[in-house]
Formats: C-alpha cells, sequence, structure tokens
C-alpha cells in the first residue's frame, strides 16, 4: 500500500477543474470510484493516522462531487416534472452527449455522461435487484445507451399514431426517455417482477402517465396496437422466435418497425419478412432499423 501515491492522485483530482463542469459525470463517477478504494483500504488495512486523514480528506470531496451531481439531478427533475419534452428535452441533454443527428447510423460504444446525468435523474438508488430466475434464453438486465435512445428517436420519426414497445424493458429507461421525446404512448415489457416494480413507481411519480408498464413473458403480450417494438438482447433461442413469430403476424395486418441495438441484430436481419433499412447497421453496436415488408 503505497500512501504517498494515493495522496498524489488525491491531490490532482482535487486540484482538477474540469472535475466540476457540468457535462464530466463519467469523470467524477471515476473519482467516486477511487475514493471507494480508499475507504476499502481502511476496511482492510485497519485505521492508521495517515490512512485516516486521507480518507477524511478523499470523504470531502466526495461529499463535494454528491452534491454538484445531486443538483444537476434536481434541476433536471424539475424541468421534466414542469413538462420539459421534445426539442425542450433534447436541447437540456445535448451538452451531455456526444451524438448529434448526423452520427445516425455510426456505432455506439458503451455508455458516456449524458448516461450518468439520466440515470442519476430518472432512476436513482436503490435499484430493485431481480427476484426470478430467468427463463432459458433471456438475458441479463443491460441498461440501453442513451444515444442509442436520441438515434431512435430521430431514425424513426414518429407520429401520433404510433405506439411503442420496449421489449425487456428493465427499469424503464428507454420507455419514459421515448415518451419524453416522441409524446407518443410507450409500453415496457418486463419479466422480472421487481424490475416493473420501480419503472411503474418511477413512471408515477414522474407524472408519465403515457407510459405503461406490463409484467409479463413477451411471449404472452399483446402486440396488436403495437407499430414500433424495441430490443436490446432480452431474449433469444425459442422465446426470440416465438415473439417475432407474433410480430410477423402483426406486421400481416400492417406495418410495423423493429429497432434493435446489440447482439439481437444479426438473427433479425435473417428473418425474410423485414427489411432493413441501412445494411452498413447490422452489427451489434450500431441501432438497425427494420420494417416489415408489405403484404
Amino acid at each position: 500500500m503505497k500512501l504517498h501515491k494515493l495522496k498524489a492522485d488525491l491531490d490532482a483530482l482535487k486540484n482538477n477543474q474540469a472535475l466540476f463542469e457540468e457535462s464530466q459525470f463519467n469523470a467524477r463517477k471515476e473519482a467516486l470510484n477511487f475514493i471507494a478504494v480508499i475507504d476499502d483500504l481502511i476496511l482492510t488495512h485497519g485505521e492508521s493516522q495517515d490512512l485516516s486523514k486521507l480518507q477524511e480528506q478523499a470523504q470531502q470531496l466526495g461529499d463535494r462531487i454528491l452534491a454538484f451531481n445531486d443538483r444537476l439531478f434536481q434541476q433536471l427533475r424539475a424541468e421534466i416534472l414542469g413538462g420539459a419534452t421534445g426539442e425542450r428535452l433534447r436541447t437540456l441533454l445535448a451538452p451531455f452527449t456526444h451524438y448529434t443527428p448526423e452520427d445516425r447510423g455510426q456505432p455506439h460504444y458503451g455508455y458516456e455522461n449524458l448516461d450518468g446525468l439520466i440515470e442519476g435523474t430518472l432512476f436513482p438508488q436503490p435499484h430493485s435487484e431481480p427476484t426470478l430466475e430467468r427463463i432459458y434464453g433471456m438475458v441479463r438486465y443491460e441498461p440501453t445507451p442513451v444515444s442509442v435512445i436520441l438515434e431512435l428517436f430521430d431514425q424513426v420519426q414518429f407520429s401520433e399514431d404510433d405506439v411503442f414497445y420496449d421489449l425487456g424493458s428493465g427499469l424503464g429507461k428507454v420507455v419514459m426517455l421515448v415518451h419524453l421525446l416522441a409524446g407518443i404512448p410507450c409500453v415496457g415489457v418486463e419479466f422480472e417482477p421487481a424490475y416493473y416494480d420501480y419503472a411503474a413507481q418511477r413512471a408515477a411519480e414522474l407524472g408519465l402517465t403515457g407510459t405503461k408498464f406490463t409484467n409479463a413473458d413477451a411471449r404472452e403480450v399483446d402486440f396488436s396496437d403495437g407499430t414500433v417494438f424495441f430490443l436490446f438482447n432480452p431474449f433469444g433461442g425459442e422465446i426470440f422466435t416465438t415473439v417475432f413469430a407474433k410480430l410477423e403476424k402483426e406486421a400481416q395486418a400492417r406495418q410495423i418497425t423493429i429497432c434493435s441495438y446489440g447482439a439481437c441484430t444479426p438473427p433479425l436481419a435473417e428473418l425474410p419478412w423485414l427489411q432493413v433499412a441501412d445494411p452498413g447497421t447490422v452489427d451489434e453496436v450500431c441501432l438497425a432499423i427494420f420494417r416489415s415488408r408489405p403484404h
């Protein structure tokens, strides 16, 4: 354990003015992770005068960071509660993301500062822990990067007649943001009841009456009002086959749009009843937009 190295790193953080630039959520997250390392050292090695002093300084910095973040969360939450939607919301989010509409069709590599802002604003801790064992074919929960949701909004060009479904909606991020951006009815389908409960509670607290969450297996859901569907690796195998057989039947009555991100995209490209808008997006790191072929 090299205290002098920890102290030098902590001093560098304390002197880093960029740490308190509003958009730098990832830098602040890394700083909080570093502070947690110092806390862990106390538990591992016990207290000493030098280590306790270092921990006290680290805690003071951590408290500043948490208070700074919380102010930003409260500001955006107040905007949403006050009715910030559509272009107003898009303007508020723009400083926190590298994505612009001109980037459509390009890869999305993981999470950025905007994800930290949205998580703290819409999905504060503690998050619900899963209570059910996943059925074979179901994939563990992983949140969709917000940049993917912004591109989805740009690509689809929603109309007031659309009804949006997120298959495997988790804590509700995609459902809530699409509703806030597009102003259309949005439905989340989630198998895990703890995630469903959390999402429904958060939507109610934010007054998002145009959102609905269904605690169900996607194979058993009625999709007859849906026009746009999104999935980020919620399931594979027999579940994938059954759900998309249901959606193919829906597509015989009307055109539907399927939006996908992740490993679920290549299998969708093989379905003969779907046509991808841009063949270059058939990739796990791109948002792919498929539309059903005319019948």
